[in-house]
């Protein structure tokens, strides 16, 4: 089997998609040894995978990262290549596919549909019609499709209906083992190294609206005012878009040199952010998947999250979950996980237990299962649909 794979949705700093990204790739070279992989990729990513695939798998520079020169190459040169190449199989694993389809088979991976049910947190080209027209054709002409979560799924045949839910399969990412419970005496080493507070509650991911982060803010302050901790609050993660308001609370009276926006953090840094803080916090109004969280709970931190989409489906009874409209009782679970040592060790033991579940290679086998459903069936998608329903 011939697999052909689209990463030129990479970016610089990654995303969760990011990580979905590379971190797929990689489960698979760990679980399939004897299929031929092509990795497409961006020229500024020829070297991200050097050393740490088999012999069966080929990373192809083909594109350039700007915006229009990977909209060329996915909807132009991919199908040209693939079709050279003569792949059974080709993963665009990050919304869009290529309008010609040709004789492939394609699997698509959509991570979440907020781009319709929440399109004020997204910038004006993820919420444009055009963008949404391509997504939703996209899913119309997939042979099969992935998603995280079940949340995703419902979304999916809430927005297009007529699709089959046999066209629809489950692939739950994982989390990396560098995710884990540290020596306290390394950790405190390391986040003085990163000019962390002693004391800290964190939140990561981009600053973007859809993080729900001025109600996060707000919940803070009340925390300040009512129990009088020290600690303060870390906002690690890039600036996205539509993020003034975050920056204006971090400048109200009594918050002022109480937040902390570190940036960017790369990934050999990450699992020290989460290790040193006291507190997690991730009150996102919409998840496809929701890495943070997880990645927290595996080195051992209490968190709180949503009572939302895929967050209720993978962390409900290991973290607090409180709707995310409701920053007072936001504020309350942050005030009971700081103050109450039993709770606290509750959550810690039920989170390490919850994210032991997520594994990479179990990733791998299930997007591995999905090739070879399409590879074994003809190209049409009522043909797939037979295939998956069958595999089920």
């Amino acid at each position: 089997m011939r697999v052909a794979i689209d990463l030129t949705a990479l970016l610089p700093e990654g995303s969760g998609v990011d990580n979905y990204l590379t971190r797929l790739v990689l489960s698979l070279g760990r679980v399939d040894p004897v299929n031929r992989y092509r990795i497409y990729v961006n020229y500024e990513d020829r070297k991200l995978f050097d050393g740490r695939l088999p012999r069966n798998f080929a990373v192809v520079p083909l594109s350039l990262r700007p915006r229009p020169l990977r909209l060329l190459f996915q909807q132009v040169a991919l199908p040209a290549t693939t079709l050279g190449w003569k792949a059974d199989v080709v993963h665009s694993p990050s919304f869009i596919m290529p309008y010609y389809r040709g004789r492939q088979r394609h699997l698509l991976t959509v991570y979440d549909m907020t781009f319709f049910t929440l399109p004020e947190c997204h910038t004006a080209l993820r919420r444009s019609a055009l963008y949404r027209r391509a997504l939703l054709d996209s899913i119309r002409r997939a042979h099969l499709i992935t998603v995280p979560s079940r949340s995703t799924r419902e979304q999916i045949l809430e927005f297009v209906p007529d699709l089959p839910e046999g066209r629809i399969r489950l692939v739950i990412p994982g989390i990396g083992e560098e995710f884990r419970v540290f020596d306290s005496a390394e950790v405190r080493r390391e986040t003085r190294r990163l000019g962390l507070p002693e004391s800290y509650i964190l939140h990561v991911g981009t600053i973007e609206p859809r993080k729900n982060l001025p109600r996060l803010i707000e919940a803070y302050r009340r925390v300040v005012e009512e129990s009088g901790t020290e600690s303060h609050l870390v906002l690690a993660g890039r600036l996205g878009w539509n993020y003034d308001d975050v920056l204006s609370r971090m400048e109200a009276p009594g918050m002022r040199g109480r937040i902390h926006t570190p940036g960017y953090v790369p990934s050999a840094d990450l699992p020290w952010y989460y290790a040193g803080a006291r507190l997690f916090v991730y009150p996102s109004l919409q998840e496809g998947f929701g890495f943070p969280p997880l990645e927290a709970m595996a080195c051992g931190v209490p968190t709180i999250s949503s009572l939302s989409t895929s967050l209720t489906e993978n962390l409900a009874g290991a973290a607090e979950l409180v709707p995310p409209d409701d920053g007072q009782a936001l504020a309350a679970a942050m005030i009971a996980l700081l103050q109450d040592e039993a709770r606290r060790e509750m959550r810690r033991r039920q989170g390490l237990e919850r994210a032991a579940r997520f594994r990479w290679e179990e990733t791998g086998r299930r997007t591995l299962d999905c090739y070879r459903s399409l590879s074994e069936e003809p190209a049409s998608p009522e043909s797939a649909t037979s295939a998956v329903e069958a595999h089920r």
